[in-house]
Order: C-alpha cells, then structure tokens, then sequence
C-alpha cells in the first residue's frame, strides 16, 4: 500500500497487485509488447462504472491510485466515504492501460535516480511501444491497447467513465508548485459537448461538480476544452470526447505530475481516490439517476439518423472496416462484396459519425482541421449514403 502511494512502480508489481487482489479479473488484451491489458470487476449493482487509468505511461498516480483503490474497497466505508460496501455499483477498472509506456516510464526515470524534473517528459513513454499516442485512436482503434479498452467498454456498457490522467506544468528545476506557473493544481472535465445527449451532459457535469469539492487540490473545471463556447464540437478520438457518443457519462480528472517521479506522489493518488470513491458515493446515492439516463440515451439513438436508410462500404480495404465496425459494435450485412450498414443503430451518432464524412458535425471538425475520423480516411474504401 505504501509502495502504491508514494513511489512509481513497476508493471510486475501492478500485475501482481491485480492478481493477488482476491476480485474478478480478466485479461482484456495485450500490449505491443505482450503485457497484459487488465479488467478488474468488484461488486454486482446495476449502475456500472468503468475506470481507465494509464493510457499515458508517463501518469502514473492513477494506476497507483487504482492499486490502492482495490484494497481499499475490501474495508467498510474506505476513507471514510458514505458507503460501506457496493451495492448499486458494479465497478471495472482498467488499472493500465498502456503497460508498454508505463514500465519505459519507470526504466527511463530509475537511470535518472527518480529526479524530478521538467525535462523528463518522454513521450516514447506517453505513447504506446508503435509510437502512438492511445488517447488519439478511439475512433479507428489501430492498436492492441485501444481495441482492449474498447472491447472492455463494448462489454461493460457503463453509465459512467472515470478517464484518469496526469498533465504538465512549466517551469524551472526543482519544480515549482503548479500554482506558481500555470495557477492550478487539477483539472476535471465533463461533456459539455456539442450533440452529445443532454441526460448524459447533465449527469456528466453533476459528478464532476461533486468530484470538485471532494478534491484535495484545487481544480480548474472544463480546462481541456476543444474551444471557449459552451457547446463545443470536440473531436471524437479521445477516450473523454468518444464515450459520450456511445451513451456514457464521462468525467475526466487529471492531477498535476508529469515528470515529476515520485514527488508529491500521495498528493497525487489522492486526487484520483478521491476522484474515484466520490464518483462511487454519488451513484451508490443515487443509482436511478444513471439508470434513467442511459434508458433515456438507448430511445434517443434509435431516433437518430432517420434520414439515412443505409450505408454501403466497398473498397479493397473492406474487410478492416468491417473488423472496425465490429471493434466498435456496429453491426452490419454483407451483400457481395459490399458491407450494408442499415439505420437505425443502438449506437446511431457513432454510426454516423464514422461513415457519413458529409454529415455536419464532420463538417465542422474538418473547418476546424481537427477532423473528422471516417473509416474512408482510414482505410482504402469508398462509402456510399443512401437515404
């Protein structure tokens, strides 16, 4: 438990912490370099939250946050929050998600003796063991991390999203506090997005607003916006901005602590256990609100796209796309050599989103040069829209 606190650790060590934990767990993938991907399940509720921690190497406080939070969770009232155990949560945690990044992260930082310091930001390490950076793959899903995350996600059809990073403040050697650079110490962001449903905008910002007053550092809310407006058009490649699409509320909490090794390392833990256990009070309290929300989501996306009969996908590439859609839980027929994708689908906004390059909110990502994210950019095939 004190290791997990206050000091990186090794990947073994979050394997072992998984394994040794008594909860259910599977092995959702492997990485790049064949580590494996974890999903640990604790509880049986019917509001079910979805942690994802690690998708950058170099943020570790949420995977040591996570290893404290599984052991936590086999006491009454852990730290002291208003549950004595789950009853209305079922809870799933992907403790690290990019193993890879994670353990390069720890090697580069034990040959610099665990010096904090502003230059060791290794993006070798943020990024998966291909070069990639995860959190920009959610829509095409091309490495092994991403399609483990999604199958987990494809699986578990939570009501909410817990996305834990870390992020970086400027400045000199040794490191300042963040409030004398960047003037915050943590940042959480909710979905106040553009065409994302309103039941899962306003559960989204009442978690995070609870999250905020639960947080031992100071956070600055709505930070990683993708514009100033109040309803933005995001793009949807990011694990925060692509969950929302899929019918889940999504919180995202990041505490101050790239590059800084195990410096304010319980600090840091806090914010995300915190983060987590509050989130987890809130919907033990209040589990018809989750409920209700995604029952109302699944009635909205059958509505949607009712000016679309089909879609029809050809190309020499045909055959990732349809894995694609598959990743992503699309379901389509075959007709020669054609995939035919018919509205309405469960996942309607996502559908379109992928298919229709046309549609306005790709239009106004491609204004934007921030998108859009259609598998005929993707992969060599063509898509025709039929309405």
């Amino acid at each position: 438990m004190k290791e997990a606190l206050f000091h990186l650790i090794t990947y073994e060590k979050v394997k072992a912490a998984v394994e040794s934990s008594g909860w259910e767990y599977e092995i959702a993938g492997k990485s790049v370099l064949n580590k494996n991907i974890y999903h640990v399940k604790i509880g049986n509720g019917k509001v079910k939250i979805l942690i994802v921690a690690g998708i950058h190497g170099t943020e570790p406080a949420p995977v040591n946050a996570c290893v404290v939070l599984m052991e936590a969770l086999k006491e009454r009232y852990p730290m002291n929050y208003n549950f004595e155990k789950l009853e209305n949560v079922e809870l799933h945690i992907i403790p690290l998600a990019n193993p890879d990044g994670f353990q390069r992260n720890y090697e580069l930082f034990k040959a610099k003796d665990f010096e904090p310091h502003w230059s060791h930001v290794w993006e070798e390490a943020r990024k998966n063991a291909n070069g990639e950076d995860l959190n920009r793959d959610f829509m095409y899903l091309s490495q092994p991390e991403t399609r483990a995350i999604h199958k987990v996600f494809n699986k578990v059809k939570p009501h909410l999203v817990l996305d834990l990073h870390e992020f970086y403040a400027k400045g000199g050697c040794p490191p300042k506090w963040a409030d004398e650079t960047e003037g915050f110490l943590s940042t959480i962001t909710d979905t106040p997005y553009n065409w994302v449903s309103e039941g899962i905008r306003l559960i989204s910002e009442k978690v995070a607003n609870e999250i905020a007053k639960a947080l031992p550092w100071r956070p600055k809310m709505r930070h990683f916006m993708a514009e100033a407006q109040e309803f933005p058009i995001v793009p949807n490649n990011v694990l925060g901005s692509h969950v929302p699409f899929e019918g889940s509320a999504k919180v995202l909490v990041e505490s101050w602590g790239v590059g800084l090794a195990d410096y304010l390392m319980s600090d840091r833990v806090s914010v995300h256990l915190n983060a987590i256990l509050t989130a987890i009070e809130y919907a033990e309290e209040n589990p018809e609100k989750f409920l209700k929300v995604k029952e109302e989501w699944e009635k909205e996306e059958m509505k949607v796209g009712r000016e679309y009969k089909e879609f029809r996908i050809t190309g020499r590439e045909v055959e990732k796309a349809a894995e694609l859609l598959r990743c992503h839980g699309i379901e389509f027929e075959r007709d020669k050599e054609a995939l035919v994708v018919k509205m309405p689908q469960k996942i309607g906004k996502m559908t379109i989103l992928l298919l229709d390059r046309n549609h306005w909110y790709n239009q106004e990502l491609k204004k934007r040069k921030r998108g859009p994210f259609t598998v005929d950019k993707f992969f060599d095939v063509k898509v025709e829209v039929i309405r």
